[in-house]
């Protein structure tokens, strides 16, 4: 199974240069420090058969084995042929920190002179392992090194390994980078990097192996790449056996289907020697840190708010508003509709397709069309001016708008800086027949947004009107407290 999105396309004025810096380290760390690695390795498995080492070895391993317990490991080994084992044990040593540990300790060994013999060939052996870069630089299972943790997010096992990681970051690393910026970017890929690692030396504690690749890091690119679109529709790519296409969805949608894929493969397929507990855990790591940057307010709005048409070049929203202004309704009416099922979240296509509908006189649209606008997430306080404006007028035509959706959209007004719109819809009748406790939460929220916009004469003002309505209500006693403390303080 493959998803990747694509929902943007390079340009100069995105260009995502951390993104493509990663991956330009990337590759110079394969094809630059890596590339001498096989020759490397080669001449430790040589020098491992020919030294001598490997004979006194493999006997310390089986030993290693039986007194640890590792019944999977010494069936592995008893099923290979007697004549490959000493090869078998010699790559097992390579990343098996618990057998160098123990052979280390001396107490493998039969006798004093056999650790003698050991030891130079050992000391050699070392120093040729450091020779290889990759082995000084992957992750080891069972073994804490932060340095590993991280290191190992820039190494590769083939070019095949780097390119399929390479086109998943550069995908990711445009949408993601152009969302956050270049240096929140940069800190998501190091903690993803460091929390794909973790996941997997939590799962493989006491196994004898290794771990390299980007891959953990790009998980957890793809996990905040999740939270941080949210809602938002997105265009993806997907290939799935012999099916392939390309669709929209909730970017937030992708995170249950790649999370589950990798949980299932880790149980199902944990014989493949790919690492779907580091794809995992850099996925659920970088969730957590998406959720963070959205709940800072930390998302470029600009960015993930701009249609990825008008990017790649469909005219359709400008064709739309051409017909607007010379009042083709019917003609902007059919760009805006197929506009809105393709991109359902983006609230000005709302809105427009509301304008259309007002222009046309036709009350029965034009109540449709204000519910739609009325449950649409405004994304700036233009927006929730003009849905102010729709809820004034819907108002006067008699349709009636329940609670919840005027409690939604408070809500959404005073987290914009829409003041003077909730200062009416507060005011209004309809918002004064909720209960009591209701409108004093609005009313202290309202307070709390003047705060946040460091606006205190403005919030002083909305904590005494809250006081004077609701006296008895728990929020008044909160404004109380805050206008004798808080605000005081500010004096």
């Amino acid at each position: 199974m493959l998803i990747l999105p694509l929902h943007r396309p390079f340009t100069r004025a995105n260009f995502p240069f951390v993104t493509v810096l990663l991956a330009l380290v990337n590759v110079f760390v394969f094809f630059a420090l890596q590339s001498g690695d096989r020759d490397g390795l080669k001449n430790l498995r040589q020098y491992y058969l020919d030294s001598g080492l490997g004979r006194i070895e493999v006997p310390a391993y089986e030993q290693h084995l039986r007194q640890t317990g590792q019944r999977e490991a010494m069936t592995a080994y008893q099923a290979i042929d007697s004549g490959e084992r000493m090869a078998y044990v010699g790559m097992r040593t390579l990343n098996d920190v618990g057998f160098a540990r123990a052979l280390r300790g001396g107490a493998l060994f039969e006798n004093p002179r056999t650790l003698e013999q050991w030891t130079p060939l050992r000391a050699r052996y070392d120093a040729l392992q450091d020779e290889v870069f990759t082995l000084r630089h992957i992750m080891r299972s069972s073994e804490f090194d932060p340095w590993r943790m991280f290191s190992a997010a820039f190494l590769h096992g083939d070019p095949m390994h780097l390119i399929g990681n390479m086109v998943f970051l550069l995908a990711l690393g445009l949408l993601v980078e152009g969302a956050v910026g270049p240096l929140l970017f940069a800190l998501l890929y190091v903690l993803g990097a460091y929390g794909s690692s973790a996941a997997s030396l939590l799962w493989r504690w006491g196994e004898a192996g290794g771990g390299l690749g980007a891959s953990g890091a790009i998980a957890a690119l793809m996990g905040a790449f999740c939270l941080v679109w949210g809602l938002r529709s997105v265009r993806f790519f997907y290939w799935i056996g012999v099916v392939f296409d390309y669709v929209r969805a909730p970017a937030i949608l992708l995170l249950p289907v790649w999370l589950g894929w990798e949980l299932y493969n880790l149980v199902a397929n944990s014989d493949m020697g790919i690492g779907f507990d580091a794809h995992a855990g850099g996925l659920i790591s970088g969730a957590v840190i998406g959720a963070v940057f959205v709940a800072a307010g930390r998302v470029r709005e600009s960015f993930v708010g701009e249609s990825v048409e008008a990017q790649a070049g469909d005219t359709r929203w400008e064709q739309a508003q051409q017909h607007l202004g010379r009042m083709q309704l019917a003609e902007a009416d059919r760009l805006l509709e197929q506009l809105q099922r393709e991109q359902p979240q983006r609230f000005e296509i709302t809105l427009a397709r509301y304008r259309v509908a007002r222009n046309t006189g036709r009350r029965d649209v034009l109540a449709q069309r204000g519910g739609e606008l009325l449950a649409a997430t405004a994304d700036s306080s233009e927006g929730a001016r003009a849905q102010a404006e729709a809820l004034k007028a819907l108002e006067n035509s008699g349709v009636a708008i329940d609670a919840s959706r005027r409690q939604a959209l408070a809500r959404t007004w005073i987290r914009l800086g829409a003041f003077e719109e909730v200062d009416a819809l507060l005011d209004s009748d309809a918002t004064r027949a909720l209960p009591a406790q209701t409108q004093a939460q609005l009313w202290f929220e309202l307070a709390l947004g003047h705060r946040d916009r460091h606006a205190p004469q403005a919030q002083a003002k909305v904590l005494r009107e809250l006081i004077e309505r609701y006296p008895q209500q728990p929020q008044a006693e909160k404004a109380r407290f805050l206008l004798e403390h808080e605000l005081s303080a500010q004096r």
